[in-house]
């Protein structure tokens, strides 16, 4: 009778928590890695900026002051690949420092490459391409630069080289209006998330999971051995209580790594980016050919984290039981522990 409540014990118990434990082991080892999401997106070419885009995505690459889609080539001018990704990396160390408790959560970008840019042989190529892009219509006297605002259409009056000129000449006014650094909280209706205080401070994200991560193993491992003496009589049988109720979880896991690692290779995963119609928005095939190489890099990672997590875990389970089995069976009925 003693193995019912210990058989309850591990299936109640036991064997939820050690799954857990095992699976939060496993999600950090990448999910809180700053270094894991600056590698996803190292690669220029997810920086592109497409010929053509939605106005719901437009704010993440626009030039203040600029309209849609006439401006999308001239972008490219001033807002280069490696400057964009410069500012996601930049987005990605303030979002750790926040989880860090390090500082409020307010995101910036700087600008002042942008401004630089303007003001030098790109700014000649933006107002060229600008010039040539601009929709012809309005009056010759609306044709303006304006601080933070440029002609959003070309007179039929004035040529493409006089525009360009026009724009040219008139790009110091339109920086005067552009902030060195444009942060988040400049929204009117943004609202302040302040630096977590407290134990956030003591406690930052990362070692608050793996805070949680030995707590379910601390659990984990005192429902079974709590299983262990209750539901086993001597050595043999005790390591066999330890050793099955952990190689369930430690299986689980593993077969979660590999099926996130597999699955990218199974074809799924590349046949909804390919058919997600970004080359209707624009995007070339260099872009898709970044996506899914970030996708897979992503995916291997997560999928490794869980299968070494697994593995370890397996291991420990074999190495009890494969104890309990060198025990001689004459004497496993009488190895007392």
């Amino acid at each position: 009778m003693r193995r019912v409540p210990a058989i309850l014990i591990v299936l109640f118990l036991a064997l939820p928590l050690l799954f857990a434990a095992l699976l939060t082991v496993g999600i950090s080892t990448w999910a809180l890695d700053r270094g894991f999401y600056v590698g996803l997106i190292d690669d220029e070419r997810l920086y592109q900026i497409p010929d053509a885009v939605s106005s719901a995505t437009w704010w993440v690459i626009q030039v203040p002051g600029l309209s849609l889609p006439s401006s999308l080539k001239a972008a490219r001018e001033v807002l280069t690949p490696a400057y964009l990704r410069s500012q996601a990396v930049r987005a990605i160390g303030q979002l750790f420092d926040f989880l860090d408790g390090k500082r409020p959560f307010d995101l910036s970008l700087d600008l002042t490459p942008v401004k630089t840019a303007l003001l030098g042989d790109p700014g000649k190529r933006f107002a060229r391409i600008l010039a040539e892009e601009l929709p012809v219509g309005g009056a010759a006297s609306g044709f303006v630069v304006s601080p933070g605002r440029f002609p959003t259409s070309r007179p039929a009056a004035i040529s493409v080289d006089r525009a360009a000129a026009i724009i040219q000449a008139g790009l110091p006014t339109f920086v005067k209006k552009i902030p060195d650094t444009a942060r988040l909280s400049d929204d009117p209706g943004y609202h302040s998330v302040a630096t977590p205080g407290g134990m956030w401070q003591v406690f930052p994200a990362l070692t608050a999971l793996v805070i949680a991560d030995l707590v379910l193993l601390f659990l984990a491992a005192g429902c079974l051995v709590a299983a262990v003496f209750i539901g086993g009589a001597t050595r043999y049988e005790r390591l066999q209580w330890a050793g099955w109720p952990l190689l369930v979880p430690a299986v689980g896991t593993f077969l979660v790594g590999l099926f996130i690692t597999l699955s990218f290779f199974s074809g799924w995963v590349r046949w909804g980016v390919e058919n997600a119609g970004l080359g209707s928005f624009g995007f070339d095939r260099s872009f898709i050919a970044a996506l899914l190489n970030a996708s897979q890099r992503a995916m291997t990672r997560i999928g490794v984290g869980f299968i070494v997590t697994g593995a370890v875990a397996a291991g420990i389970s074999l190495g009890l039981l494969g104890w309990s089995w060198s025990i001689a069976p004459e004497d496993r009925r009488g190895a007392h522990a």
